[in-house]
């Protein structure tokens, strides 16, 4: 059984979605950055995003939760 995983958005680079994914403390286990063309899509572990709030500044990601 594999995990399930929410998209947290759209990002112009891989650093920018690691760099969210840091801010929020976010292990990299809970984490996949994919490249998509020219974006970089954001995954998180549906049950890490239950434990907390999201901090979100908006610098570098381009969709996602607003």
């Amino acid at each position: 059984m594999g995990w399930e995983f929410e998209e947290a958005g759209k990002f112009g680079s891989e650093r920018a979605a690691d760099d969210y994914a840091r801010r929020n403390n976010l292990d990299p286990r809970d984490v996949q950055i994919v490249r998509k063309g020219d974006e970089v899509e954001l995954n998180i572990r549906r049950s890490a995003l239950d434990r907390r709030g999201l901090r979100d500044n908006g610098e570098g990601r381009r969709d996602g939760w607003g």
